[in-house]
């Protein structure tokens, strides 16, 4: 689903440190989800308890891809997009949200965030490779899709009037599955954990007697090397950089954003974080609602 390549986020472990409380074990999975790599960290009340919630929040994640992917044909935004310039489309729980929360932060930003990028994205090759950039003619058609796209949503109905309105939650949906992972764990009863999608992370709680979950952004200019650190409780973090490939492109000019080489953001949520570090990145400023913000 996310197109962007985080590598600027490290989540670091203190787990030799951590002082449990009785019956309380650190339980961790490694795997792939979102069309990434996945860390799933939290404690629980027996190894088998932590490893079953590992597995629910996994497959939470799969299933926020299932519906939200543009390289699941079957998915319900892939469908939406079949409907652009037609008729209306009942939508479910998921895709109403993500809708809501884009429309909301596309304001927020005043367009520096825009989930009608597809057609750009398209342009420039990105999911079906091309040997050469957009022309002038090509740029601008799509650029025109992206400046008239509308999205009409009431109650669980949505609508795209424009037929060339395609929209793509690259730059969100990896938050919003961050996020009701997340709301799996807590409906078990896990009080304290953190999910890392490739440098896309939030947490709860804390690990036993620190004041957050450690994680490190990577310095883009020196592998190896970080910028700065910070500790999450209760909080998401997200990082978008054009540093490997130039895939994060501004929708008002139709070219690779240029403003910043990485921007990392702290906020409530993760759908939030994954959506503001995107438009940061585009457009070089600082949004409202923005807890901590790492520019470079």
């Amino acid at each position: 689903m996310q197109r962007r390549e985080f590598v600027g986020v490290l989540a670091a472990g203190l787990a030799p440190v951590w002082r449990t409380r009785p019956r309380e074990q650190l339980v961790e999975r490694w795997s792939w989800a979102m069309g990434q790599a996945v860390h799933v960290m939290l404690f629980a009340g027996s190894e088998q308890e932590g490893l079953d919630a590992c597995a629910a929040a996994l497959a939470e994640l799969r299933r926020v891809e299932s519906r939200l992917s543009l390289f699941e044909d079957s998915s319900d935004l892939c469908e939406l997009n079949r409907h652009a310039g037609r008729d209306a489309m009942p939508v479910d729980e998921d895709l109403r949200a993500i809708l809501e929360r884009a429309a909301a932060v596309r304001q927020l930003t005043g367009g520096a965030f825009d989930v009608a990028v597809e057609p750009l994205m398209k342009a420039w090759g990105f999911g079906d490779p091309r040997s050469r950039s957009p022309s002038a003619a090509e740029l601008a058609e799509a650029r025109e899709a992206v400046a008239t796209a509308e999205v009409r949503l009431h109650g669980s109905v949505a609508r795209l009037p424009n037929a060339h309105t395609q929209l793509d939650f690259g730059g969100i949906g990896v938050g919003y599955g961050i996020d009701r992972a997340l709301t799996v764990l807590r409906a078990r009863g896990i009080g304290r954990a953190f999910i890392d999608v490739s440098g896309d992370c939030a947490a709860i709680g804390a690990p036993p007697g620190e004041p957050g979950w450690l994680v490190e952004i990577a310095d883009p200019g020196q592998p190896g090397a970080t910028i700065a650190a910070t500790r999450l409780r209760n909080a998401a973090l997200a990082t978008s950089a054009n540093t490997v490939r130039r895939h994060v492109l501004n929708p008002a000019t139709g070219w690779p954003a240029d403003a910043l080489r990485q921007a990392s953001v702290v906020t409530g949520d993760a759908t939030l974080a994954d959506a503001l570090s995107t438009a940061m990145l585009v457009s070089g400023r600082r949004f409202t609602g923005v807890w901590r913000a790492y520019r470079v």
